[in-house]
Parts: structure tokens; C-alpha cells; sequence
């Protein structure tokens, strides 16, 4: 069956590898193409995921059977963004592997798919709930950092690149060398004028490298 393995990480720090190792080993499938990504699943919507995009763009233009992710969380935020994309991928007769419940939806009958809908229903709502406990536990121990007096954020000895910083603000960036006031350029984007008197020294910086 000819399929294209779709993988994604949250972080910078972490690697798609070995998800790819893994789905490789699935039998049964002939890989044709491989879509990694490193974004959110649970601050970017399917339409916000450029990478998952192009996958189903590519999936519809070649004939593919089959889709290959590690687990269901790989695809969508929550519970019913999943099921969408899902019964989108089954209206269009694409069959959706999923490694680690070891199961192909679309592949069976009706009431093999019907079980298996429930199974994922439960995974993606299991998934949705650890993501949300996460974020709050992170949230929860900043709060208590920050009643306690203690450092919260990135560590005091350490600095972010003039380039990395820059890139983050390239429309504040834009608007700037368009002239437009500082005012203008924070009612537009929303950064504060602290901000705007680091991206100036940033680029004052860099013009004397």
C-alpha cells in the first residue's frame, strides 16, 4: 500500500528520527514520501500546521492509500479536530495508520471502524487532558516561583542570538523602517515600547559587527 509517514515534535530540542525508524518498520506499507514537522499540536490548528498541509496536498495529487503517524496526538489539538481531519481522510478513501494502537482506520469494516473510532476518541481526549495538565502544572509552579521571590524565566547568565531575537519581530522590524512611530508600530502589533528599545539596539548592534 502506498503511504507517506507523517511525524511532528513540539520543540526544537526534540527529533522526528525516531518516530520515522519506527513507522518504517510497519509492514505492509510502501513509503513514499516522509512530512516532518516541529510545531505545536496543541497552540496550532491543522489549517495553522504548513507541513501537515502540504502532506494532505500531496496525499490527494499521488494517489496515496495511506497515511502513517506514531500516535494520534501527531495530528490534531483536540478531540474533535482529530475526528474532522479523520472522517476527511476517509471521505476521500485515504486510510489512516496509527502505530502505537496498531490499527488502520478505513481499512476494515464498518463495525471494526466503528470500535476503532471509539478507541480514538479516548486517545485523543486522554491526549487533549495530558497536554492541558502539562500547561497547567508549568503555570502553576511559575506562580509559585514567582510568590516565592524566585527567578522566573530564562536563566540570568544566559542570552538569546541578535539574529534569533530579531527574527521574532520582522513585522515590528517592517514598520519601523517604513517610519512609522513607535506608538503606530506598538497599536499594530501589540509589543511594548521596551521591546521596541531592544529590537533598535539589536539591529544598531549588528550594523557594527
Amino acid at each position: 500500500m502506498r503511504s507517506v509517514i507523517y511525524t511532528r515534535v513540539s520543540t526544537d530540542e526534540q527529533t522526528t528520527a525516531r518516530q520515522i525508524t519506527d513507522l518504517k518498520k510497519a509492514e505492509g506499507f510502501e513509503v513514499v514520501k516522509i512530512f516532518s514537522e516541529n510545531i505545536s499540536g496543541f497552540r496550532k490548528s491543522v489549517e495553522e500546521r504548513p507541513i501537515l498541509q502540504a502532506m494532505l496536498k500531496y496525499v490527494d495529487k499521488n494517489d496515496i492509500k495511506c497515511i502513517q503517524v506514531s500516535e494520534v496526538s501527531r495530528l490534531g489539538r483536540n478531540t474533535q479536530e482529530t475526528l474532522a481531519l479523520i472522517n476527511e481522510l476517509e471521505n476521500k478513501g485515504v486510510c489512516l495508520y496509527i502505530q502505537n494502537l496498531g490499527i488502520t482506520l478505513g481499512a476494515d469494516n464498518e463495525k471494526d471502524r466503528m470500535f476503532q473510532r471509539l478507541v480514538v476518541t479516548i486517545m485523543a481526549d486522554l491526549s487533549r487532558l495530558e497536554s492541558e495538565q502539562l500547561s497547567y502544572r508549568i503555570k502553576s509552579g511559575l506562580r509559585e516561583r514567582k510568590a516565592k521571590g524566585l527567578h522566573v524565566g530564562r536563566k540570568v547568565e544566559s542570552t538569546e542570538s541578535k539574529d534569533k531575537f530579531l527574527a521574532k519581530y520582522t513585522k515590528v522590524i517592517k514598520l519601523l523602517k517604513l517610519g512609522r512611530s513607535y506608538k503606530e508600530v506598538q497599536a499594530i502589533t501589540g509589543t511594548a515600547p521596551a521591546t521596541h528599545s531592544k529590537i533598535k539596539k539589536a539591529l544598531e548592534d549588528r550594523g557594527h559587527e
